[in-house]
C-alpha cells in the first residue's frame, strides 16, 4: 500500500498537471489575437498619432481577414477575391500576412526584429511541408495587395495647416502652439465608406448664439483644470481615455477591449478574423469622418473663445482669461470628436456584431497604469469616453454629440456592407 507521503505526492503532482494544462489553454490565443497584440505593442513603440494607427490598424486587419477568408470563404471579402492554394495553412498565412504588414507600415518607428521574432516562434510551432510553403505565399500575396490598395488612399504629406483669428475658429493651443495634424485624413479614401463626408455632421451653432455660450459656459464649468465641477472618477476618465502618444492609441484600446471579450467568449480564429477586421474599418472610417467635419468647419478648442470671445461678439458669454483646461487641447479643429466618432463606430459594430448592448467586459489603459474599469454594456463605455473629452476642457458637448450621431452612422453602413456572410 503506498505511503501517505507518497499519496500526497502524487496528488500534488495531478494538482500541478491539470493547473498547467488548464493554464496553456487559456494562455496560448489563436493567432488573430496573437498578432493582434503583437500590433498593439508596434503602436507604443512607434508612437503613432491616433489617426495614423487607425488606418495601420484598417490595413492590418482587412489584410488577417482576406487571408483567412480565401482559405474558409466564410464571407465577401474586402478586397482580395481569390482562393488561397489548396491545403494552405491557416496559421502560417495569417502570420506571413501580419508580418509583412508589420515590417511595411510599422516596420520604420518600431524594430522590425520583433516582428521577425515573433514570425519565426508562431512558424516554428507549425510543421515544415507544402501547407505551410503555401500559407506563407498566400499570407504574403494578400497583405501586398492591401498594402499597395491603401497606398492609394491620398493619404500623403500635406503642407501646414493656415489657421484663423476669426471668433470661433481654429488656431494653435498652448503649450506647443502646433499646426493641425494630419488634414489629409480629411480627404482620405475610406475603407468601407462611399467618402469621407458621407457622414458629414450638420454645422455647430453660431459663435454669436446663446447655444454656442451655454456650450463654452459648460465645459469651462466641468472641465477646467482646478475647482471643476466633477468627480474624482470623472478626473480620472481624462488620462484613462487619453490615448496618447506612447500608447496602443484610441484604436488600440477598443482593439484591447475586443481582445477581453473574444478570450472571455473563447471566439475562433475565424470568427476574430472578421470580428477585428469590422472594428477596425469602423474605427478608421470613424476617424476620416471626424477629419472630415473638422476640417470643413474648423472651430475652435474651447479655451480659445473661453479667454478670447468678447461680450461685443456674444453678449450671452462672460470670457474667463484664467481658463486652463485639464488636458492640453489637441492641434486640430474641435468639431467633432474624434475620439467619440471612431468610439460610436466601433461600439455600433459590436452591438451589432453580438446582437446586444449588453456585454460585460474589463479593460486597463496605457495612460492610467494599474487601473481597471469594468462595464456591464458597451454603450456605459462609449458615453464615458465622449464625457471624457468634456472633462478633459478639450470638447464641447455639441462635439460629442454630433459625433456620437455620425459615429453610429458609419458603424452601422460598416457592419451592414463589409464582410457580409456568405453563409
Amino acid at each position: 500500500m503506498p505511503s501517505p507521503m507518497l499519496n500526497f505526492r502524487r496528488l500534488l503532482l495531478l494538482i500541478v498537471s491539470v493547473y498547467t494544462t488548464t493554464h496553456c489553454l487559456v494562455a496560448k490565443d489563436n493567432p488573430v489575437i496573437f498578432w493582434n497584440e503583437q500590433a498593439l505593442n508596434a503602436t507604443r513603440l512607434a508612437r503613432n498619432p491616433p489617426p495614423v494607427s487607425a488606418l495601420w490598424f484598417g490595413s492590418y486587419h482587412a489584410a488577417i481577414a482576406d487571408t483567412v477568408n480565401g482559405i474558409e470563404g466564410r464571407w465577401a471579402p474586402w478586397l482580395v477575391d481569390e482562393k488561397a492554394p489548396a491545403g494552405a495553412n491557416l496559421d502560417a498565412a495569417i502570420a506571413s500576412a501580419a508580418r509583412t504588414i508589420l515590417r511595411q507600415i510599422w516596420g520604420q518607428q518600431a524594430n522590425p526584429r520583433i516582428f521577425d521574432v515573433a514570425y519565426e516562434d508562431s512558424l516554428a510551432e507549425i510543421p515544415d511541408g507544402s501547407a505551410k510553403d503555401a500559407g506563407i505565399a498566400w499570407g504574403k500575396h494578400v497583405a501586398d495587395k492591401v498594402l499597395f490598395d491603401r497606398s492609394m488612399s491620398g493619404f500623403k504629406v500635406a503642407p501646414k495647416y493656415l489657421p484663423s483669428d476669426a471668433p470661433g475658429k481654429w488656431r494653435p493651443t498652448a503649450p506647443d502652439f502646433r499646426s493641425g495634424v494630419t488634414p489629409q485624413m480629411a480627404t482620405t479614401h475610406p475603407f468601407v465608406l462611399q467618402s469621407p463626408q458621407q457622414f458629414r455632421a450638420p454645422p455647430p451653432p453660431a459663435v454669436e448664439s446663446r447655444a454656442y455660450a451655454d456650450e463654452l459656459t459648460y465645459v469651462m464649468r466641468v472641465g477646467r483644470r482646478d475647482d471643476a465641477d466633477r468627480s474624482e472618477y470623472d478626473t480620472l476618465s481624462v488620462p484613462f481615455w487619453a490615448d496618447g502618444l506612447g500608447t496602443s492609441g484610441p484604436s488600440g484600446h477598443w482593439n484591447m477591449i475586443v481582445m477581453n471579450i473574444a478570450r472571455e467568449r473563447q471566439l475562433p480564429t475565424i470568427e476574430c478574423a472578421r470580428l477585428f477586421a469590422l472594428l477596425n474599418f469602423a474605427a478608421a472610417d470613424g476617424f476620416i469622418t471626424a477629419w472630415d467635419s473638422k476640417y470643413h468647419y474648423n472651430t475652435a478648442r474651447p479655451e480659445t473663445d473661453a479667454r478670447e470671445l468678447t461680450p461685443e461678439i456674444n453678449p450671452y458669454f462672460k470670457p474667463d482669461p484664467d481658463f486652463i483646461p485639464s488636458m492640453a487641447s489637441l492641434p486640430f479643429p474641435s468639431y467633432i470628436s474624434a475620439h467619440m466618432t471612431f468610439t460610436s463606430a466601433a461600439v455600433q459594430v459590436l452591438e451589432r456584431y453580438f446582437g446586444t448592448d449588453t456585454v460585460a467586459f474589463s479593460v486597463a489603459s496605457d495612460g492610467l497604469p494599474g487601473v481597471v474599469r469594468h462595464y456591464s454594456t458597451l454603450s456605459a463605455a462609449r458615453e464615458e469616453v465622449g464625457q471624457s473629452r468634456i472633462y478633459g476642457g478639450i470638447h464641447f458637448r455639441m462635439d460629442v454629440e454630433a459625433a456620437r450621431t455620425a459615429g453610429m452612422a458609419v458603424g452601422d453602413w460598416v457592419f451592414d456592407h463589409a464582410l457580409r456572410p456568405v453563409r
